[in-house]
């Protein structure tokens, strides 16, 4: 261990009189280097294979591939193409936006795409973030929010902001997605009863179901619920093959295959069952059902976003010929709001973690993903979509079809782009029972109140941002819910932090006329929430003196601390000022260089400093640390020796 004191060792500094020109043209040239090595570095081939992931896997495309990725492509639009409509509806729109965010969106993923079992599209938490704003301005407000959710997303990526995600912890994201599900399903339930009045949240469908319940339609209420049950069964599909292990047609290749398939295309398989059921129903004249109705067919044409529209005026009077109202940009921004700053995070956030659940233990590239993500959502704009990001249940679905690239992606949305240019008119068909049992099967995964019974095990303090994220999105609103978990997340850390628990070791003297030497340890750097418990421990030393005729010697041991706050600071002088008046001697040891200057700018300058150093770095240990602090001590007030109390 190596003691060194600034006031036995004193540095020198050799100024050079003639160096000050020389240093200012030397900084300068070395300005310009750095720059001229950050462009060198930022312009390699490396970072854009990076940037295009196509460029990676298309030089090594082989036939083989593209028949995989076909078989997977068209496997996950037979999901997408249901789940598109459904989230349609979810977001309030006319259901043929949720198909053109399936289609185009995978597009972009193809070429921008870095993990191949990834795909993109509508999802039930961004349908349900969406409906509140298409509550506000219909499918303007929703394309608008894509493209400007889109820029966001993409310059988070550019300038590598995914370090603020993490600000948003697992207990948050667990009671936000188990409170975006809960109220997804119960929006459900109005429209599997057959039910029609306004609302869509929680609190407005759950009293709304009771308020209304005369009016529930037995034909649409049998329907969708046996149509649960059906998917549930063809959901648990391949469970049954290594349940009956005793029956050898399980145990065939074929027949393992064609379950794998109907388990993976039952949603579509509902979908076109619904669809007999209604029509079959038709031709005898009956009309049992509430259906779909009729789904714009057609390709969308590609056109800017609506920044500005003119909309009917909601309370005119004549209403045959309304009034119509300007809305600009500035009203769009205004109505968006919070909108702009969460629907980017959560799509990020779900973009991010999908990827490095499908990326095996690897490495993701989290920036690349933002990347891709922002520019789907913007591509998809120009379309006139909602908001995307990646889907579980459909990566779920690339993943086992056994897709080998990310050029699955184009296949999925080709197929999607057949189904809106010719079979919308069969859609029309669809009972609307059918396509919220589709929903609450998707959804219900979702709710994650598994969780609840490990943190009540392990951190049960992690309950409140749970609760707190839970119950403020269910009854309040979606975007606050996860502002107050955050918060509330935050807050306990920050208290947690205040939570100070510095030592110090007493060293009683043998020789006569000498006090004590105590050797406090800080735990943690200073920072103003730490600032009065650090006072006080301070402050015991300061009157827990039992002799104060004879002097003694206080070492405050800063090997642990790397920062003090300027309010830190100001309590150490005040308290050191005190000490002065007293006679009481101190020092600081284990001070970094750059914590001593920080020190120094407030604190007087003749104080005492020490720095301790050790070959392994070892001195943060308990043995070392007691041994440095007595160490310390005996250099700070002579070689006599000293005993622990």
């Amino acid at each position: 261990m190596v003691v060194i004191n600034d006031d036995v060792f004193p540095h020198h500094h050799e100024n050079d009189a003639n160096g000050g020109s020389d240093d200012g043209s030397e900084s300068d040239l070395g300005s310009i280097s750095q720059v001229k090595q950050w462009i060198r570095g930022s312009c390699t081939t490396e970072l854009l294979k990076r940037r295009l992931p196509f460029l990676q896997w298309a030089p090594t495309y082989t036939f083989r591939s593209i028949f995989h990725d076909c078989i997977a492509g068209f496997t996950v639009a037979l999901t997408a193409i249901p789940q598109g409509i459904a989230y349609g509806a979810v977001a309030g729109l006319p259901v043929e936006y949720g198909l053109y965010t399936a289609f185009a969106g995978p597009f972009v993923y193809a070429l921008l795409g870095s993990v191949r079992q990834i795909t993109v599209g509508p999802t039930a938490v961004m349908a349900i973030m969406t409906h509140e704003y298409t509550l506000k301005g219909g499918a303007p407000y929703a394309i608008v929010l894509s493209f400007l959710a889109g820029c966001i997303e993409l310059m988070a990526g550019l300038l590598n902001l995914g370090w603020i995600m993490d600000f948003i912890s697992g207990p948050v994201i667990s009671g936000f997605c188990s409170a975006a599900a809960v109220t997804v399903i119960v929006a459900q339930f109005k429209t599997l009863l057959g039910l029609k009045f306004p609302g869509s949240s929680f609190a407005k469908v759950f009293p709304g179901i009771f308020a209304n319940w005369m009016d529930i339609s037995l034909w649409d209420t049998v329907l969708g619920f046996s149509f649960i049950l059906l998917l549930l069964l063809l959901k648990n599909l391949t469970l049954l093959r290594k349940t009956c292990t005793n029956w050898s047609c399980l145990r065939n290749r074929h027949v393992s295959k064609a379950i794998w398939f109907v388990s993976t295309c039952r949603n579509a398989l509902a979908v076109i069952l619904g669809c007999v059921i209604a029509y079959s129903f038709e031709l005898y004249g009956y009309h049992p059902f509430n259906l779909t109705g009729e789904i714009k067919s057609g390709v969308p044409s590609f056109h800017l976003p609506p920044f500005s529209f003119e909309r009917p005026v909601s309370n005119s009077s004549n209403s045959s010929n309304p009034e119509f109202e300007l809305v600009t940009f500035d009203t769009i921004l205004s109505d968006l709001g919070m909108g702009l700053a969460m629907v980017p995070i959560i799509a990020i956030l779900e973009q991010v973690a999908i990827a490095k659940a499908f990326s095996n233990g690897g490495k993701t590239d989290s920036t690349q993903e933002m990347i891709a993500v922002g520019m789907g959502s913007i591509f998809c704009s120009f379309f006139g979509c909602l908001p995307l990001t990646a889907s579980f249940s459909r990566s779920s679905v690339m993943s086992a079809s056994g897709a080998k690239t990310q050029f699955a992606n184009f296949f999925n949305g080709f197929v999607i782009l057949i189904a809106l240019s010719f079979l919308m008119p069969t859609f029309y068909y669809i009972p609307k029972s059918v396509l919220g049992a589709v929903i609450i099967v998707a959804v219900y995964s979702m709710v994650e109140f598994d969780e609840i019974l490990p943190m009540w095990r392990g951190r049960r303090i992690e309950l409140i941002p749970f609760a707190t994220t839970f119950f403020c999105c269910l009854l309040i609103n979606i975007e606050y819910g996860i502002l107050a978990g955050a918060l509330i997340h935050l807050l306990l850390l920050a208290h947690e932090a205040t939570r100070t628990k510095s030592s110090y070791i007493r060293y009683k003297q043998q020789q006569q006329g000498v006090g004590e030497r105590i050797v406090l340890r800080a735990d943690r750097n200073l920072y103003f929430p730490t600032v009065e418990r650090f006072r006080q421990a301070l402050g015991r030393i300061a009157s827990d003196n039992p002799n104060e005729s004879t002097p003694r010697s206080i070492v405050i041991d800063m090997s642990r601390v790397s920062q003090v706050d300027h309010t830190s600071l100001k309590m150490l002088k005040a308290m050191l000022s005190v000490w002065d008046k007293k006679g009481e001697r101190y020092s600081f040891a284990n001070v970094s260089p750059d914590l001593e200057r920080n020190m120094l700018a407030v604190l007087p300058a003749g104080i005492n400093i020490l720095r301790v150093r050790t070959d392994n770095d070892s001195a943060d240990s308990d043995e070392n640390a007691e041994e440095a602090g007595a160490l310390l001590a005996v250099s700070t007030c002579g070689k006599d020796g000293g005993q622990r109390a």
